[in-house]
């Protein structure tokens, strides 16, 4: 039997390149999942290591270290670090007077051990941060091993160092994601999500409670771009080189205002009883809106895989379709919506010019005033004052 009849037999060949392709696509989603569990594994194989080299009696504590704080962010990692720190070393002084008081004679074992976890216990209350403080205390005095009994807490003290300055590097330097493609990553997604609530708003088809509810979705992205552009800044040692990020320094606060103004206008539109007798202007607003709020949080997804510049034309070229609100929208429309598109210019002037100030939305209103009459109010500033956000 030839080869093709075992084909046909048996089923296409597969090339390898395919297959890796299929593996890649049932990974892809997990990845950052499948980093993390590479990261704890590193960190657990080089604090064990460390452990052993410098010869501590019980390695295990810098292993149980090291998984408790290694975790897939840097900030988290330096947060969780710095409590079993601080936990520790407030642990082991309050282990030090317990066997102080136990050789000295002063007070039985037990009652040492009472008397110090009371008041860790009481302080693990008021600041759960420092509740490792009592579980070093039963690590010095439940886990005795041979020797000097005041090496004990010193051993400890060594191996949970170990274990947290291991978790840090590894954190910061094995299979860590760049920060800032989760800002932007995370921003595209909010955009999308003010796209939907200016549509929905723009057709009639929200409620006080259903703005509520999308505006708190909203939040959770902010919450979560706030939180990666806090990693950018401790990634890589950037906190040491103080090399800054002209984007990621303007773009939370232009996201977060657009997100206030996007509310306001949704819930002015629902609000305003108005939207039958503005169906033409109500029309090719709701399609600006959305086609200027689509490119901006395809660009968001674009820039979150590279950095790549796009001249200022272009981002002039996407505001086009916006245009003043006319007479034909009540004066709280007119104000929202112009609100609303300030914002809305100065977050896309900053994502396509990577964070450089450009001053399109500032051209706009001096070409705007040069054709306005200076006794006409609504002209000459498109009936729109900028509020306290």
């Amino acid at each position: 039997m030839d080869r093709d009849a075992l084909n046909v037999a048996d089923g296409p060949v597969v090339p390898p390149s395919a297959r890796w392709a299929a593996i890649r696509r049932v990974l892809e989603p997990r990845g950052a999942e499948i980093r993390q569990a590479a990261r704890l594994l590193v960190s657990v194989l080089l604090s064990d290591l460390l452990a052993r080299v410098v010869h501590l009696h019980e390695p295990v504590w810098s292993v149980i270290t090291s998984v408790i704080v290694t975790q897939s962010r840097i900030t988290q990692t330096l947060t969780t670090g710095r409590d079993q720190i601080v936990g520790t070393l407030v642990g082991a002084g309050a282990g030090l007077l317990a066997i102080l008081m136990v050789q000295t004679g002063i007070l039985p074992d037990w009652v040492a051990f009472w008397l110090a976890l009371t008041p860790l216990a009481l302080l693990a209350a008021a600041r759960p941060n420092l509740r490792f403080a009592a579980v070093t205390l039963m690590i010095v005095l439940l886990f005795p091993i041979s020797g000097d009994p005041f090496l004990r807490p010193l051993d400890r003290i060594a191996s949970i160092l170990i274990g947290v300055v291991t978790s840090l590097v590894v954190t910061m330097f094995v299979l860590h994601d760049a920060a800032r493609g989760d800002v932007l990553t995370a921003s595209g997604r909010l955009i999308a999500d003010i796209a939907d609530l200016l549509d929905r708003a723009l057709r009639g088809e929200l409620d006080h409670d259903t703005i509520e509810t999308i505006d708190e979705a909203c939040r959770t992205h902010l919450q979560e771009i706030y939180g990666a552009v806090a990693e950018t800044r401790v990634e890589g040692l950037r906190i040491l080189r103080r090399k800054a990020d002209p984007l990621l320094d303007v773009l939370p606060g232009l996201l977060r205002r657009l997100r206030g103004s996007a509310v306001f206008a949704a819930r002015a539109a629902t609000e305003a009883g108005e939207l039958p007798s503005v169906d033409t202007a109500l029309d090719a607003e709701r399609r600006a809106l959305a086609r200027v709020l689509s490119q901006l949080s395809r660009r968001c997804a674009r820039a979150a895989r590279g950095r790549r510049r796009i001249s200022r034309e272009d981002a002039a070229t996407v505001l086009a379709v916006l245009h003043t609100p006319g007479p034909s929208w009540s004066a709280p429309m007119q104000f929202t919506l112009g609100m609303l598109h300030e914002d809305l210019e100065r977050a896309v002037e900053a994502v396509w010019s990577d964070g450089a100030a450009h001053p399109y939305a500032e051209a706009k209103k001096a070409e705007g005033r040069s054709h306005a009459e200076p006794d006409d109010p609504e002209n000459s500033s498109g009936g729109c004052v900028r509020p306290w956000l």
